[in-house]
């Protein structure tokens, strides 16, 4: 699991991450729309590379099938990514501590 925050140009497999950050299911057409017009539209027979990339930066990936057939995707833990489609890991909320007041009793001596 890459839990680096890595800077610089944007994977495609992060570019596909963007994609499904709503945490609804994506299908298949929805994320090659997002690489039309570009020069990695030649390379979306990769998809299911692209979907294990996503997997081993720590996202969790379901797949909606019909059959055989592909028929979307699902990023089930979206908010462990940042708007770039990176993986930032899980959100830690802090929870203050109470530290208890214990103060020494002091015996009287009579």
């Amino acid at each position: 699991m890459n839990n680096t925050v890595r800077k610089g140009k944007q994977n495609r497999h992060e570019k596909i991450t963007v994609t499904m950050l709503s945490g609804k299911p994506v299908s298949p057409d929805e994320i090659k729309s997002c690489f039309t017009g570009t020069d990695q539209e030649s390379v979306m027979y990769r998809l299911s590379t692209n979907i294990y990339n996503i997997r081993l930066d720590g996202g969790i990936v379901k797949v909606i099938k019909e059959g055989r057939k592909v028929t979307g995707y699902q990023l089930v833990n979206n908010t462990e990514f940042d708007k770039n489609g990176r993986y930032v890991g899980p959100v830690v909320t802090q929870v203050p501590v109470s530290v208890p007041d214990v103060t020494p009793e002091v015996e009287s001596v009579e």
